[in-house]
């Protein structure tokens, strides 16, 4: 048996192996003729939420010390992109839409709540386009004005539902950011008392000025104590004159030993001048730079967290669409299914695929096939195992 023998057993019955697979897909056409059509319509949007608000996390972590971060408890996050397509994609808007509409009478049969969502969620196809962010809501019904209405619906829907999400959300973060704001005074003024603490525990008034002073101071002295080792040197080494150049230059370098010098670990500016131990203020300078650097960067939060505040407070208040239609839902003037020609190829291909198995096989039965005895026996057997 070759496919040849095939081909010619089913070319010599053309009535049979041609005409009814013809019949059928004239059949199936004009069933799709009859069968009452449906037609499409689409609605095309784009996303337009505004301004990305910066998390409160990465603000703060920006502009606090790390201590304090771990204290302010749970931080807001970012808000989700994907948030309007779970909405409109979601058993909320999909519900409003079938009472809107009175789907329950389109589609007869269905009891169940459920059944009735899941009906409408296989026939409502939201697919958003990751590339250029277009989002596309599309329905097939058997009424036009119901397919168009229908997706306008749901899209306006959805922005509704998603405002009133995002204006919940909005005056949550807003309530977070001002318990954060008054974290952020309570720890400024906390930083403040230190700093106060640092000056008065100190005996120091400013110490930048008072450094500044004491290098003036060391320098005059410094010039004096040259000036004077330059008259000691013309002096004669037992008169007065010398002698009393010698106490002045010990009494300067006593003095310059007190600014720039060793110190005692219990050392404090005395508050009776404003010179200080150049050496003891080093240390100081890089410790009150550490707390001005705080305290500076508390009012930096400060002022961001008003500026989200001041953001926030515009996002609760805003009543705006947050979608752009790209393209309008239309009307649709020509039907989406069912598909004529297609009905049509399906009828044919499977009367085909049925009349040539049952030709083929009684062929083989019949020798009419040419078929080695082996082949045709286990058809035989194959045949009678299948009927009853």
């Amino acid at each position: 048996m070759s496919i040849v023998d095939i081909l010619i057993f089913l070319l010599k019955r053309k009535m049979l192996s041609i005409g009814i697979p013809l019949l059928a897909g004239v059949t199936g056409f004009a069933i799709a003729w009859i069968v009452p059509p449906y037609y499409k319509s689409e609605i095309r949007i784009i996303l337009d939420t505004g301004s990305k608000t910066t998390s409160i996390s990465s603000l703060m972590k920006n502009a606090a010390p790390t201590d304090l971060l771990s204290s302010l408890g749970p931080k807001p996050g970012n808000e989700n992109e994907d948030l309007y397509i779970d909405i409109i994609d979601g058993r909320d808007v999909h519900w409003a839409t079938i009472e809107k509409f009175r789907l329950d009478t389109v589609y007869k049969g269905v009891k169940y709540k459920e059944a009735l969502l899941k009906r409408f969620y296989n026939d409502i196809k939201i697919n958003p386009d990751e590339l250029t962010g277009i989002i596309s809501c599309s329905y097939e019904a058997q009424n036009r004005v119901l397919a168009r209405d229908l997706v306008r619906f749901v899209v306006e829907e959805a922005n509704a539902k998603y405002i009133k999400l995002k204006r919940e959300r909005a005056l949550q973060t807003i309530e977070q950011l001002n318990f954060f704001k008054q974290r952020m005074i309570t720890s400024a003024d906390s930083v403040s008392e230190i700093l106060i603490d640092f000056y008065r525990s100190n005996n120091l008034l400013e110490l930048g000025t008072q450094l500044k002073l004491t290098m003036t101071a060391l320098a005059g002295y410094e010039e004096q104590i040259k000036n004077i080792k330059i008259n000691e040197s013309m002096a004669v080494a037992d008169n007065s004159t010398a002698t009393e150049l010698r106490k002045r230059r010990q009494i300067l370098e006593r003095e310059v030993q007190k600014l720039r010098g060793d110190f005692s670990k219990d050392y404090i500016p005395s508050k009776t001048s404003i010179y200080i131990n150049y050496d003891w203020a080093v240390e100081k300078v890089i410790e009150l730079q550490k707390l001005e650097t705080n305290f500076g960067r508390f009012f930096t939060t400060l002022e961001m967290i008003e500026r989200e505040i001041v953001l926030e407070e515009s996002n609760a208040a805003r009543n705006l669409p947050v979608i752009q239609i790209v393209q309008d839902a239309y009307l649709a003037d020509y039907k989406s299914r069912p598909k004529r020609v297609t009905w049509a190829l399906i009828g044919s291909l499977i009367s085909a695929i049925f009349v040539y198995s049952i030709s083929i096989l009684r062929g083989i039965l019949n020798k009419e096939i040419p078929c080695e005895e082996k082949t045709r026996d286990n058809f035989i057997k194959l045949l009678k195992a299948c009927l009853p």
